[in-house]
């Protein structure tokens, strides 16, 4: 009566398309397949990320700030944060930055910490940018130090 109807898998080896019957072409990287793992590439790119950071990417930084943040408060804080600050320099972290300026012996930490900070206001939410800007009211009227008084006077003139 009629021809029979292929069926779909003939149909896919006619086409030389089964998906399902032939393997990739090239076997993947460890790498590509790591990569396809979600919680690996997260991993990965830390890991990566790191390279960039230098001595900022290291256990020896992680545990410097650890103690950094530790010691807010305390006796301990002003030379937590002049060690940190001689080994590493300015901390990139919003936070560690405006705990900073409550060091009272480092004048020129205080400075720096207030124009790394005013140079990152642009990212910061407006909850952020209003603390900044009532901290900087605070050092301008009460900092025994003419310098932090002065570097706080001008950048809030600066971000009015």
């Amino acid at each position: 009566m009629g021809e029979r109807k292929k069926s779909w898998r003939e149909i896919d080896k006619l086409r030389d398309r089964s998906r399902h019957t032939r393997s990739s072409s090239e076997p993947k990287s460890m790498l590509e397949r790591a990569l396809d793992d979600p919680r690996l590439k997260k991993l990965y790119l830390k890991e990566a990320e790191k390279l960039f950071l230098g001595p900022k990417g290291t256990p020896e930084h992680d545990e410097a700030l650890k103690r950094l943040k530790d010691s807010y408060g305390k006796k301990s804080f002003e030379q937590a944060a002049r060690d940190y600050v001689s080994k590493f320099g300015l901390p990139d972290e919003w936070g560690v930055l405006i705990l900073l300026l409550d060091l009272k012996e480092s004048p020129q930490i205080v400075c720096d910490a207030m124009e790394r900070a005013k140079d990152m206001l642009d990212t910061k939410g407006p909850l952020e940018k209003t603390g900044f800007i009532s901290k900087l009211k605070v050092l301008s009227m009460t900092s025994p130090d003419p310098d932090i008084s002065e570097v706080a006077e001008e950048i809030l003139e600066a971000i009015s």
